[in-house]
Parts: structure tokens; sequence; C-alpha cells
């Protein structure tokens, strides 16, 4: 009987697939969210000094092995969060995580209930550099897309000045701005092209707000200039 289990037990270890890679990121979104090296990382886990062990966590995060259920727990408790979270990933959508926040007002969550916040966040943490570089493609296509515009119906003068305007705009708060214009310019141009395309509708309740908070932060301040 007990030759019967290990063999089982040997066979469901191979059909259990973990995705190492996944697991790695979520844990490495643990780590820094922590704000902690690697070697600091290991140190926590192991509770001994972690001094040149970064290489173990190195090969976590990068997908090469996994921790053993020991160091699994450990690293689920210093992200708290659950074991089957750094496995199995987030599977709390955003009108569950709502329905958990509403919770929180009204009356204290339970230890189940703190993990499932944990790991939606950690879940969006740890995919934030593929969500970056997403972000980054599509921009950059739109402008191949729309210089592309200009080259086959060339700016009228007026239009050149128009362009360059803003251009000159957009470096000026990118280079000597503070970080609320810069925001505040993101935010308001995002607004106008989406109204503009039909994504949204115009509410001047919701724009004039944002127009005269932009507008009232100039002229920008000398101590606000970089160079």
């Amino acid at each position: 009987m007990k030759f019967v289990e290990i063999m089982i037990h040997s066979l469901l270890k191979k059909v259990i697939f973990i995705d190492k890679k996944a697991l790695g990121r979520r844990i490495r979104a643990i780590r820094l969210q922590l704000g902690l090296t690697m070697e600091d990382f290991i140190e926590r886990i192991d509770s001994k000094p972690g001094r040149g062990r970064s290489g173990t966590v190195n090969n976590w995060e990068t997908g090469k092995n996994a921790p053993n259920k020991k160091r699994l727990q450990k690293i689920a408790e210093l992200g708290g969060v659950s074991v089957e979270y750094l496995i199995n990933g987030v599977k709390l959508n955003v009108n569950d995580f709502l329905n958990l926040v509403d919770k929180s007002l009204n009356a204290p969550l339970n230890k189940k209930d703190y993990q499932r916040i944990n790991a939606s966040q950690l879940g969006f943490f740890s995919s934030l550099n593929k969500i970056t570089a997403i972000m980054q493609t599509e921009a950059q296509n739109k402008i191949k897309k729309e210089q592309a515009i200009i080259t086959n119906h060339p700016l009228s003068i007026l239009d050149l000045k128009t362009y360059g305007d803003f251009l000159a705009l957009l470096n000026l708060i990118r280079r000597h701005g503070s970080d609320d214009q810069s925001r505040s310019f993101n935010v308001l141009i995002n607004m106008i092209w989406q109204i503009a395309t039909g994504r949204i509708k115009y509410d001047k309740n919701d724009l004039l707000p944002n127009i005269d908070k932009f507008l009232s932060s100039f002229p920008i301040k000398e101590e606000n200039k970089k160079d």
C-alpha cells in the first residue's frame, strides 16, 4: 500500500504544472513591494544570513526553479497572500476587489479577504512591465500613423505653427514643469482626444475643472526648472 501511495504521489507531482516564470514574477513583486534586496529577501525567508545567496532568489524570479513548500509558505506570509495565489495567480476581478473595499468600510476584513486584496494589487504590479511595454508599443504605432498622415497631407502654415506650439508646450512641461503639471496636462489632452473621437461624452463638470487646474498652475515656476 505504501508503495502504491508513493507511486501516485510521484505521478501527481509530474502532472501538476507550475508556471515558474509567472510564479517568479509574483515573487519579485512581493520582494520589490517590501523594498528588499535579493540577499535581504532570502534572509527573511530562511532566517539566516543571506550574504552570497542572491542567486537563489534570482533563479526563482527568472523561473529557473521554484521554492520548496516551506519557502513558498514563508514568501506568502511576507507578501500577505496565500500560497495558492503564488502558484496560480490572481482570481479576483475588478468588481470583487471593489466589493471587498466597500466591505472594509463597514466591517473588519478577515485574513482571507486581506490576502485576496493583496493578491490583486500584486498581480497588477507583477504585470506592470508587460502592461508598460504594450502601452509603449501602442503609443509608438499611433505616432507613426499620425506622422504618415502629416507626410501624405502636409500641414498648412497655421497648422504647422499650432503643431510647433504643442510640441514646445509638451517639452516645456516635460522638462521643467512639476509632476502635478505634467499629470494635469496628460489627463487633459487624453480627455480632449477621447471626446473628439466619441469615446466619451463631453461633460463640462468633468473637463472644465481639469482645464482650470492646468491653466492656473502657470507660468512654470523657476524652482521647477532643471536646467
